[in-house]
């Protein structure tokens, strides 16, 4: 008896990840624009609550939005990848986690925040090391510009509030006063005392890298 119950609680191991896995792949937690098109999305009935909504735009491997998302499960979480790789990693750490308060897009940050995100819909925007675009032709690029800037502050709610961080000083020079031309900014260097947010601030700071940020306000 004592073995076929071990065979239970091994076969049940394997079936709660397995069926977190096939939830979170549901059109409700990963959205494809490819699919659905770029149409405006109802928060409240994409999370099933009207609780603040947090938005990152590049979400790497997904360590700020899956230790931001379990330190407050009462927030609900938005992340933007493009990297389809990274995306399915991101995936695969909500689905083992069991993390209900996030949803997933795969696609251009900029193509989401104009065609699928309402006015006033978003609490807060994290942007953590953007792709810096560093040849002058590419730099119509970038994710810190006045057209995806005014898009940000669109959909951010009164008084809500975004931060952008770098390690690239050109980029950092640049982007800054365009962001204090549309919103109240702060710019800041993050001290020793400030936790790393992503893999590439933990890394480059053993590297001895410069970080600069900029906090904003709508």
């Amino acid at each position: 008896m004592r073995g076929c119950f071990a065979k239970l609680v091994a076969h049940a191991s394997h079936f709660r990840p397995f069926r977190m896995m096939r939830r979170v792949n549901d059109p409700r937690f990963v959205i494809d624009p490819r699919q659905s098109g770029f149409v405006r999305l109802d928060l409240a009935e994409l999370f099933g609550n009207t609780r603040r909504v947090v938005l990152e735009i590049g979400s790497g491997k997904g360590r700020f939005l899956i230790a931001a998302a379990t330190s407050q499960p009462d927030v609900n979480f938005i992340g933007i990848e493009k990297s389809l790789h990274y995306h399915r990693l991101i995936r695969d750490r909500v689905a083992r986690r069991g993390l209900t308060n996030i949803r997933l897009i795969n696609h251009d940050a900029f193509l989401v925040l104009r065609g699928m995100l309402p006015d006033a819909s978003i609490d807060e925007i994290h942007i953590y090391f953007p792709d810096p675009w560093p040849r002058k032709r590419e730099q119509k690029r970038r994710m810190i510009r006045a057209e995806a800037l005014m898009e940000m502050k669109r959909v951010l709610v009164t008084g809500g509030s975004g931060i952008y961080v770098t390690d690239h000083r050109d980029y950092y020079e640049t982007a800054a006063p365009v962001i204090e031309s549309i919103f109240r900014g702060e710019r800041r260097i993050p001290t020793p005392a400030d936790p790393a947010r992503t893999n590439y601030e933990a890394k480059y700071r053993e590297e001895g890298r410069e970080i600069f940020e900029v906090r904003f306000w709508r």
